[in-house]
């Protein structure tokens, strides 16, 4: 089997869900949905050799810069601008991308009500399938577990984890689990990315500063 880039490669493919009524969040504004808010990201590569991640120089800025009213509903538009990858093919390519996305009873989803990230259902979701040929599909899953991600900067933060993972057309899970480190009301602040062959991951994403307003 090739060698596929997860989870976080697509992180911005979504699935769909169904919300429970009487889901709640984990406060009024778990994904920091304030418009104005910005946050910086710088990425990192294992090196095999030492098992050390090294700094890139691929950076990503997310800034959410307006609101719109979708169907009754207020969107905040994320715009995420990867710059500095001279080649890097296993990161994320420089250019920019907008988002519409807004928190449905826990669920941060677009505007065709499809998801990328829940903080309080523990289910198991469909993402996507990865392509048309080997119907390999990729899910998430809510960790029951807080983990503190402790960044050189920044400090300390007790956050959320979504696993996203590969299941083969059979229903088996791969080696690889990739996650995504969310804080209440400060965003995203650590993610993974693996090969669906590897348990361990190659690369990550880490918040380098951010602005809450």
């Amino acid at each position: 089997m090739r060698k596929i880039a997860s989870i976080l490669m697509m992180l911005f493919m979504v699935c769909s869900c169904s919300s429970n009524d009487n889901e709640t969040t984990e406060s009024d504004n778990f994904y920091a949905l304030t418009e104005g808010n910005f946050w910086e990201y710088k990425y990192y590569v294992k090196d095999n050799t030492t098992n050390i991640f090294e700094a890139t120089t691929v950076t990503e800025t997310v800034n959410i810069t307006h609101t719109a009213e979708i169907e009754g509903n207020i969107y905040y538009n994320f715009k995420h601008i990867v710059a500095g990858n001279d080649g890097i093919t296993v990161l994320p390519q420089n250019g920019e991308h907008n988002f519409m996305l807004r928190d449905s009873l826990g669920y941060l989803i677009d505007q065709m009500g499809k998801i990328n990230y829940s903080n309080n259902n523990y289910d198991e979701h469909f993402v996507s399938h990865i392509d048309d040929i080997s119907f390999n599909s990729y899910n998430l899953k809510l960790s029951n577990d807080e983990d503190v991600v402790t960044l050189e900067n920044l400090g300390d933060f007790y956050c959320l984890d979504n696993h996203y993972f590969i299941r083969d057309v059979n229903g088996n899970q791969l080696n690889s689990i990739d996650h995504i480190y969310r804080e209440d009301g400060k965003g995203e602040i650590l993610s993974t990315l693996s090969y669906a062959s590897q348990s361990a991951h190659f690369a990550e994403k880490r918040l380098e500063a951010y602005t809450i307003q």
